[in-house]
């Protein structure tokens, strides 16, 4: 009798899991298609932020297109989520639960060294991988099952050194990096690299991850004479920065990347917040900008009608930062993929992505070079203004 009901219950247990759809291209008791799309994003951390953020552009861009047409039948698209925590030693294990969970592509993830450290497993396991706003080089070179929504940091920090030696008049820059970081390391080399070509000088100060107290690198930053500030860093980092340069009354310009596009530094700088300057990937007041308008006031009323949505965009209902429509143009990039291959299959997506051409995409027209790298010439500049951040310049390439 034992044996019997032992029987049983292992094909009760099959036929759950047949229902439940096994492979993840079914689901449900009502036998609905389903295709998985991984979100590898870090929602806890010192990028925890700004991975909420870029998740809410993939969430809304899903409410937009919840479904994808596969050989003429209809797919629910279910998003995965998986923490990778801002760190690179977590990043792997975080990567692997969304391979183990089936998915079909990956959408992420804001923080190169977590992308980096992510690549070998998605490629061993023929999952491609679609970046929002991971902008070092390393995350795509070689990495033929990468790619990425965002420009990358040769180009940005060609386009900060720039600003910060035409724009700013910037001689002797002070490069505030964060040791180790992959991210911050290497946005800092292209930025000396530029600024060495430009005919300016600059210095590297590392600091240690977690460090917070930033009052002998200020101090040592305006005995030497430095006219500016450039610090490819956290979120966390960048308010404790800005406050302690001004603090200790340094009073050029401070300047850096994408990262700094939260509203959460301008508001945890107060009037601290003076000659600040920021790269970005789009702003949402340029009325120019058909598809980013749209975006625009689609994002702010559908962030606005749920608190915890409200609570990811940094506690605000009148303010984008420039992550979240990389997230949101990543999301589309999947779903035009998933339709040009015809297939759930990684190998087949992947192969899609390679040809892939989205125009009017909310960052701009989207087509991929041969690492895999969008084609962009296209930087904002941006500053924060009475506690908000805004439209400062322009730079095309």
């Amino acid at each position: 009798m034992k044996k019997v009901i032992a029987m049983m219950l292992a094909l009760v247990m099959a036929l759950s899991l047949v229902a439940c759809g096994g492979g993840g291209n079914s689901g449900g008791g009502s036998g609905e298609k389903v295709i998985k799309i991984g979100v590898f994003e870090p929602t806890s951390g010192q990028n925890g932020a700004g991975g909420k953020k870029e998740i809410l552009g993939i969430q809304y861009a899903q409410s937009l297109y919840p479904t994808v047409k596969i050989n003429g039948e209809e797919y629910k698209v279910e998003l995965v989520v998986a923490d990778n925590a801002s760190d690179a030693s977590k990043a792997p294990s975080a990567a692997q639960s969304l391979v183990s969970a089936g998915v079909s592509v990956v959408v992420g993830t804001y923080g190169s060294g977590c992308a980096i450290a992510a690549g070998d497993i998605f490629k061993n396991a023929k999952v491609p991988a679609i970046g929002t706003s991971c902008t070092n080089p390393q995350v795509t070179l070689g990495n033929d099952y990468y790619f990425r929504i965002s420009y990358i940091d040769p180009f940005q920090g060609a386009v900060m050194a720039n600003y910060a030696y035409n724009k700013q008049n910037s001689r002797n820059v002070a490069i505030v990096v964060e040791s180790g970081d992959d991210y911050s390391a290497g946005f800092g080399t292209f930025f000396e690299k530029e600024m060495t070509e430009l005919g300016g000088a600059s210095k590297v100060i590392e600091f240690q991850k977690g460090e917070t107290d930033f009052t002998t690198t200020m101090a040592t930053i305006k005995s030497g004479g430095y006219d500016g500030i450039f610090a490819p860093v956290s979120i966390e980092t960048a308010a404790m920065i800005i406050s302690q340069a001004r603090g200790g009354g340094f009073t050029g310009p401070i300047m850096a990347g994408d990262t700094w596009d939260d509203i959460s530094i301008a508001q945890r700088t107060g009037d601290k917040a003076t000659d600040i300057y920021f790269s970005a990937f789009f702003d949402s007041s340029d009325a120019s900008n058909a598809a980013g308008k749209a975006f625009t006031d689609g994002f702010l009323k559908w962030v606005a009608a749920d608190s915890g949505r409200t609570a990811d965009n940094g506690g605000v209902t009148d303010a984008i930062s420039s992550v979240t429509p990389c997230g949101y143009d990543a999301y589309i990039a999947a779903i035009k993929a998933i339709e040009a291959a015809n297939s759930t299959k990684g190998e087949d997506i992947r192969a899609a992505l390679v040809n892939l051409e989205v125009p009017g995409l909310v960052t701009g027209d989207l087509k991929f070079d041969a690492n895999g790298d969008a084609v962009k010439n296209y930087a904002v500049i941006k500053t924060i203004k009475d506690g908000q951040i805004v439209y400062h310049d322009t730079y095309n390439g």
